[in-house]
C-alpha cells in the first residue's frame, strides 16, 4: 500500500525526484502512476510501463516499484499557487 500526500501535506513535493509504481488496474491494463499522483500513464504490457517508468525516473536505483496489489491511474491536478 502506499500513502499519497497531496500538495498541503507536502509543500516540497514538486522538488522531490520522480519515483514510480507499476501495477495492474482491475481490467489488467498496466499502470504507472507516480507518487504524488500527478503523473503516470496506462500500458498494454507490463515491458511498455516499466520502460516509461525506467525512462521517466532516468533508471535512477529504487525509483521504480512493481507491485502486486491493484492499482488505478488517478492522475491530480496540482493547485495554482
Amino acid at each position: 500500500m502506499t500513502q499519497e500526500l497531496t500538495d498541503a501535506e507536502d509543500p516540497d513535493a514538486s522538488s522531490d525526484p520522480l519515483h514510480f509504481v507499476v501495477g495492474q488496474d482491475h481490467s489488467g491494463h498496466w499502470v504507472v502512476t507516480e507518487t504524488h499522483g500527478l503523473y503516470g500513464g496506462i500500458f498494454c504490457s507490463k515491458e511498455a510501463a516499466l520502460r516509461f517508468a525506467k525512462f521517466e525516473s532516468a533508471a535512477r536505483p529504487g525509483d521504480c516499484a512493481l507491485t502486486s496489489e491493484r492499482l488505478e491511474f488517478e492522475a491530480r491536478r496540482r493547485a495554482a499557487r
